[in-house]
């Protein structure tokens, strides 16, 4: 399986160093103009389209007006991405999402490069830069900026960088690996579970574990380690904030074979129906080559990650993106016999069908505008992009009447959203009532880091509570000379309610108030 093999570069005067770019484009030119026309519609689509910012796009884009070497949930790569972008464009929709597609097409480009090395012609190549591009979760990483954009293109170069490692037995391709690996990590934490599957793979092959007596892969470990310092010491600074957060995730949440149903349908629907149950369906056909083959390496560190996941879900919740990675081998993998009969028709079948359900995804808000009458559910995946500026414009309504004032919320994401859509981006604290773990707060988030709103004496607030009729509480009424009346608020466009909240507007903040006493106590008026 991991005997040493000639690459694509040395086998074919194809890939002749001073002629690689130009024979690239030569030889698929369709595929790079249908590329560059991707990028166009990403673009067109951030500008014009119906997603707004999401609340985890406020949160990052927030983290980039403050930045450090962490955070409470995540790593800082996103917030220095977000910090250059709003710096050549603004706080602005298109400048969060400003490089989304430039590492959607640079995905697309590497699994061309990848592919074509690794099956040494140019179909498989199209079909893995094509499955990148059209597969419904790799097709939305070009429209929103989260940690999972960056991090996808890292793991595929990383993936990369093993593969020449252990087939091709290059041994500065460890090296290549762990700059990879170390930046991968500075993006999402989610990337470690790539070298975890890349060491249970040496380990169960002997060629696999004669290279781990060399010191080549652990060379690989110190250069990712060395990229990943400053965010460990900023770790250690915090109470290891980020490592317990990404701890919480693996080992909390309730699982059972429902948690594992959900996981399995998650998996479908992010990936695309066809082209999930082709994969499946040609790993098992192909059953008796893909071991023996060039490939072999990529299959086995794929199935090492999904089967963690899968695993995972039995003892707690997975959400549909955490292992979108583990398909990015097999798809370098699979665009070989794909590319052939009789597996091309259904490769070509999978590629319609996935445009034509993005296609439909994206038509459903003017189809509502049409007078098309569609069950609500369908509106779910708009549901964290939308809604956001009408709740911000009800919020400055009420704040005009009351300045000085600051807001406070109970749910991270509309504070960051808030902070994105008010016009002065003012910073927006949040705060939670509960001792019980909720939407909320499930295990902490960054503003559990930063300071609160305790210096803001004599100012006036906005309190924002999730929920139609929410319960106010009595610690947030003590702090305050009087309040208002609470308001229910629905946050609605184009006839759908994406938010409902209570609000609450406080005037001459107090402090805060360890018990209510004569005097002490604020009052609705």
């Amino acid at each position: 399986m991991m005997q040493k093999t000639t690459t694509g570069l040395e086998k074919n005067a194809w890939q002749a160093r001073d002629r690689v770019l130009p024979k690239i484009l030569a030889e698929s030119p369709l595929l790079w103009l249908g590329l560059a026309l991707l990028v166009g519609v990403h673009y067109a689509l951030i500008l014009w389209g119906p997603f707004g910012i999401s609340g985890d796009e406020a949160q990052y884009w927030l983290w980039s007006r403050h930045l450090a070497w962490g955070y409470y949930t995540k790593s800082p790569l996103i917030a220095g991405i977000l910090a250059l972008s709003t710096l050549l464009a603004g706080n602005s929709l298109l400048a969060v999402r400003l490089f989304a597609p430039i590492f959607a097409l640079a995905l697309a480009g590497v699994a061309y490069l990848f592919a074509r090395e690794v099956h040494g012609e140019p179909a498989p190549a199209r079909l893995a830069a094509l499955w990148m591009a059209c597969i419904p979760v790799y097709f939305l990483g070009g429209l929103v900026m989260t940690t999972d954009v960056p991090m996808l293109l890292l793991w595929l170069l990383a993936l990369w960088a093993f593969w020449r490692a252990i087939v091709c037995e290059q041994r500065w391709a460890w090296l290549l690996a762990g700059t990879a690996v170390g930046l991968g990590l500075q993006a999402k934490y989610n990337l470690g579970v790539l070298p975890a599957a890349v060491l249970v793979t040496l380990l169960g092959h002997g060629s696999g574990r004669r290279q781990l007596r060399t010191p080549w892969p652990w060379l690989g470990v110190v250069v990712a380690l060395l990229i990943l310092a400053p965010n460990l010491r900023w770790n250690s600074q915090h109470g290891w904030a980020t490592v317990l957060a990404t701890w919480g995730n693996v080992t909390g949440g309730q699982g059972g074979w429902s948690s594992w149903w959900s996981f399995l349908g998650g998996q479908i629907g992010v990936l695309g129906v066809l082209p999930f149950f082709l994969l499946a369906v040609l790993l098992w056909r192909e059953r008796r080559s893909w071991p023996a083959g060039r490939s072999a390496v990529l299959v086995w560190i794929s199935l090492i990650t999904w089967v963690f996941y899968a695993l995972k879900s039995l003892s707690g919740q997975v959400d549909a993106n955490w292992p979108i990675a583990a398909y990015l081998g097999l798809i370098i993998w699979a665009a070989g016999p794909l590319s052939r009969a009789p597996w091309r028709q259904w490769a070509l079948a999978s590629l319609a069908v996935c445009t034509l359900l993005i296609a439909t995804v994206l038509a459903l808000p003017q189809l509502h505008a049409l007078g098309v009458p569609l069950p609500s559910k369908w509106y779910v995946p708009f549901k964290q992009t939308r809604g956001w500026r009408e709740l911000a414009a009800a919020a400055q309504d009420r704040l005009e009447r009351a300045q000085p004032a600051f807001v406070v919320t109970n749910f991270y994401q509309y504070s960051a959203t808030l902070a994105f859509y008010l016009p002065t981006h003012p910073f927006v604290y949040y705060q939670s009532f509960s001792s019980e773990p909720s939407k909320c707060s499930i295990h902490g988030n960054q503003y559990l880091l930063w300071p609160g709103y305790e210096g803001r004496l004599g100012e006036n607030a906005l309190l924002v509570l999730d929920g139609e009729n929410a319960a106010i509480p009595s610690s947030w009424i003590r702090q305050f000379r009087r309040c208002g009346r609470p308001e229910n608020f629905s946050a609605t466009s184009a006839g759908v309610t994406w938010h409902r909240v209570t609000l609450l507007l406080c005037r001459d903040f107090l402090g805060p108030q360890s018990r209510s006493g004569p005097g002490s106590g604020g009052r609705f008026h």
